[in-house]
């Protein structure tokens, strides 16, 4: 008999230890079953706060358009007052102030580009280039040919960016 004792004990002990085995697999899995719930509370955390940002961000770029546009048309409301005075004035049919009047106008308009940082160029002289003039014509003249000989409309840039091309009469050289 002791070879069933043996056996009865072996039993015992794989039977111990599958249930170790068990205990031991069945608290991996809660921990990991944890563990993926807090992952999964961090991920929905991190796409709240994500999404907050986005909205965050955009009223911060409408709100900054909108200063932008308001500053803008702001620095245009003197000149539009100086227009209604010119057009106002009961002594305006003198055509010196007229002129005077659409001289100031020039030039705080020139000044309020400027404050913008938008620059005219010239371009009567040059060489005719698409990427800064747009030609309307094409002429013969003394000039060399691809040579501006008249600007009808001046080109503005903001620092180096073309934000108007020129319209102008290019040269096709002497005939």
């Amino acid at each position: 008999m002791p070879k069933k004792e043996k056996k009865d004990s072996k039993k015992v002990k794989n039977t111990s230890s599958s249930s170790a085995k068990l205990k031991k697999l069945n608290t991996q899995i809660e921990s990991l079953k944890a563990d993926l719930s807090h992952s999964d509370e961090k991920y929905i955390r991190l796409m709240a706060e994500f999404e907050n940002f986005k909205k965050r961000s955009t009223k911060s770029l409408i709100d900054s358009h909108q200063n932008s546009t308001e500053k803008i048309v702001g620095s245009f409301l003197p000149i539009i007052d100086d227009i209604h005075r010119i057009l106002n004035d009961k002594n305006s049919s003198d055509s010196q102030i007229i002129v005077d009047g659409i001289s100031m106008i020039e030039s705080k308009l020139k000044k309020i580009l400027s404050s913008y940082e938008v620059e005219p160029f010239d371009s009567k002289g040059d060489i005719f280039n698409p990427d800064f003039h747009e030609a309307i014509m094409s002429q013969n003249s003394k000039e060399k040919e691809n040579i501006i000989i008249e600007e009808f409309e001046k080109g503005y840039k903001i620092k180096d960016k073309i934000i108007r091309h020129s319209k102008v009469i290019v040269s096709k050289g002497k005939k």
